[in-house]
C-alpha cells in the first residue's frame, strides 16, 4: 500500500457511542493509558514518553476549550508545555495561518505551517498565555518584534524603530511595514489585548 495515510483515507467515522465517551477528559486519559500499556509495556522508555505525550495533549485540548485558564504562574514542566501547545494552537488558528505582518500565509501538505505564535507581553514577564496575548508572524518578523525593532501599537499599525537606519537597502522589507495595519483576527475574542499592543510599543527601540 502506498501513499500517504490522509491520501489513502481522507475521511473516517468513530462510533457514536465511542465518540461522545472520548468527549470525557477523564475517559480519554483512562483510554490512552490502556493503551499505551497495552502495546509499549515491554519498552519502559517508551512507555514513558508516550505518556507524557499524551498527557500533555490532552492537557494542551482542555486549555484550548477553556482559554482563560492559560495565565497565570506555571508549576509543573508538562503544564508548561501544554499551554505552550495550546497558545500556539489557538493563536495560529485565530489569524488563520497568515502573517500579521506581512500577511503572507502557507500550509504544506501535511500542515506546517509559515508562521509562528508570537507573545506580545513575553512569558517570562506576563505568565500570560491567552492567545489576546499573541500575534501569528513569520520567523523573521518574530524575531524583529522580540528585537524591538517592529512593533504592532494599540492604533493596530505597525511602528518601526527610529534605530533602523532606512537609506539601508537591506532594510527595506522592514521599513516598508512601518505604518501598516495589523492583520486581525476575525473573532473579536482574539483582538489583541490594547495593553499588550501598548507594552510593545512602548519597548520599541528608541
Amino acid at each position: 500500500m502506498t501513499g500517504r495515510p490522509w491520501e489513502r483515507f481522507p475521511e473516517a467515522r468513530l462510533d457514536e457511542m465511542l465518540f461522545k465517551a472520548l468527549q470525557s477528559e477523564q475517559t480519554s486519559r483512562e483510554a490512552c493509558a490502556l493503551l499505551v500499556t497495552r502495546y509499549f509495556s515491554a519498552d519502559p522508555a517508551a512507555h514513558k514518553d508516550l505518556h507524557f505525550y499524551l498527557g500533555t495533549a490532552l492537557e494542551s485540548g482542555s486549555y484550548e476549550r477553556h482559554p482563560e485558564r492559560l495565565a497565570g504562574s506555571v508549576k509543573e514542566e508538562s503544564q508548561k508545555y501544554a499551554r505552550s501547545a495550546a497558545f500556539r494552537s489557538l493563536v495560529l488558528e485565530a489569524y488563520d495561518y497568515r502573517c500579521a505582518a506581512s500577511r503572507l500565509r502557507y500550509i504544506t501538505p501535511d500542515y506546517r505551517y509559515l508562521v509562528e505564535a508570537a507573545h506580545l507581553v513575553p512569558f517570562a514577564e506576563s505568565q500570560d498565555d491567552r492567545p489576546t496575548n499573541g500575534l501569528a508572524l513569520t520567523p523573521n518578523l518574530h524575531w524583529a518584534m522580540d528585537s524591538h525593532l517592529i512593533a504592532p501599537g494599540p492604533d493596530h499599525r505597525w511602528h518601526l524603530s527610529p534605530a533602523v537606519d532606512a537609506l539601508v537597502p537591506d532594510n527595506r522589507w522592514l521599513c516598508e511595514l512601518n505604518g501598516q495595519p495589523l492583520v486581525l483576527p476575525r473573532d473579536p475574542r482574539w483582538l489583541p489585548a490594547r495593553d499588550a499592543l501598548a507594552w510593545r510599543l512602548d519597548h520599541l527601540q528608541r
